[in-house]
Order: structure tokens, then sequence, then C-alpha cells
């Protein structure tokens, strides 16, 4: 039952824990790590449960932040020529700037945070900055794999991946823009046997020894006509 005071010992204890992390890492690797934590690896780690192990991690080609890269570029150009603007009117590439640089703040965590993970059970995606999103399958549910690469991501290694199951619907279909599609429909592929078995070998059978025919010599001496008839 909520009571003030379990929310202030609760406020307590995560204050004195906060503490404990700054004095044992420092306050800045703290922040760093806090910091990156946004970028999506956070997401993954919340997904896997005790004995999960992942075998691919596949984060977004390098493509996608080529426009993320020309805002930011736009936003620091602004910023250089504010001085050299009449005052009157320095507040527009001001605010232009803060536009360019937040944006490309905000595109660079969405395109981050999505990311499609192969486990050695099942296949899943986290994505979302506000509002997260999951979904996932089992690698035993996996039909069938296609692998697309088109004319202008082929220079980057990227392609796009589609996974198609029994369900009409589903939440993992379109894997876009990753590196490496066909290495990691490859390593999927290697799951799949393993898990229904397929890729275990056949039991050899024992070879039968060859039975002697009657007439076949005792040793190996050259045979004649008299050892054939046992004519000694």
């Amino acid at each position: 039952m909520w009571t003030p005071r379990r929310t202030v010992d609760g406020l307590t204890d995560g204050f004195v824990r906060w503490l404990d992390r700054v004095a044992e890492d420092g306050l800045i690797r703290l922040f760093w790590r806090n910091f990156t934590s946004w970028f999506g690896h956070r997401l993954v780690k919340r997904k896997l449960v005790a004995g999960e192990e992942i075998v691919a991690e596949c984060k977004h080609s390098l493509v996608l932040y080529a426009l993320p890269a020309l805002a930011a570029l736009g936003g620091l150009v602004l910023l250089v020529a504010t001085p050299f603007i009449e005052a009157r009117i320095a507040w527009l590439p001001l605010a232009g700037a803060v536009g360019l640089l937040g944006y490309t703040l905000i595109k660079s965590l969405y395109i981050s945070r999505d990311r499609f993970v192969v486990t050695d059970s099942r296949v899943f995606r986290v994505w979302g900055l506000f509002t997260l999103k999951e979904a996932e399958m089992e690698i035993v549910r996996l039909l069938d794999i296609t692998v697309e690469r088109p004319w202008w991501l082929r220079p980057f290694f990227s392609g796009h991946l589609v996974l198609e199951n029994a369900a009409q619907e589903q939440g993992v279909r379109d894997i876009t823009y990753i590196p490496r599609p066909a290495d990691v429909a490859r390593v999927i592929h290697a799951l799949r046997r393993e898990a229904t078995g397929a890729s275990a070998p056949a039991a050899e059978e024992p070879k039968k020894p060859n039975p002697r025919r009657p007439d076949h010599p005792r040793s190996r001496q050259a045979v004649s006509a008299r050892r054939r008839y046992d004519v000694y």
C-alpha cells in the first residue's frame, strides 16, 4: 500500500544508490554511461532473459545518418554565422541552428535505438524514443527469409531482410537498412537448423564383415588349380 513514508524511503534509497555509483565510477563516467544508454543498448539488455545469449545484434546502416549529419553541419554553419549578423535579426539563424541540432539529436536517437537482435532461441526488434515498441518471434517459427540488396545500398554492404512465418501480420517482418543482411540470414538459417535438429549428422551404420567365400584362398598366395580344388 502506498504511503508517504514509503515514498520518502524509496527516494532516499535511490539517492543513496546514486551516490554509491558516483563514488565508484565518478560523476563524468556515470553521466556518459547514462547518456550513451539512451542510444539503445539498455533496451536490448532489458529484453534478454536468464541464460539467453546474443548471436547477432544489428544496428541501422550508417547511410541513414547522412541526413542528420547534413542537418548538424547546417546548424554549425548558422552558429558560426550568427555573430556576423545584425543584432536585431540574429535570433533567426540562432533559432535555425537550435532547430537543426535538435533535429539531428532526435533523428539520431530514433535511428540508433532501432535494433534487430538474433539470440540462440528467438529474434526480436526494439525501437522507439518516446513510445517504446517491441516485437519478437521464435526461431522455429521462421519459414522464409528474403534478402534485398538495392543497387544504391550495395556499395555500403547494406540491405533489407523480410522474415515470413505462418501468421499474416507480425511485428518482426521488415528489417530495413542493416549491414550485411546476407550474413544475418545465414546465421538465422543455421540457428533454425540447429533448433529443428536438421543439422545433426546421421548416425553411420556399422559395416558388416565381408563373408568369406568357400573358394577364397586361406592366405595371400597365388591361386592355383590345386589350391582351388583342395588338391594337395
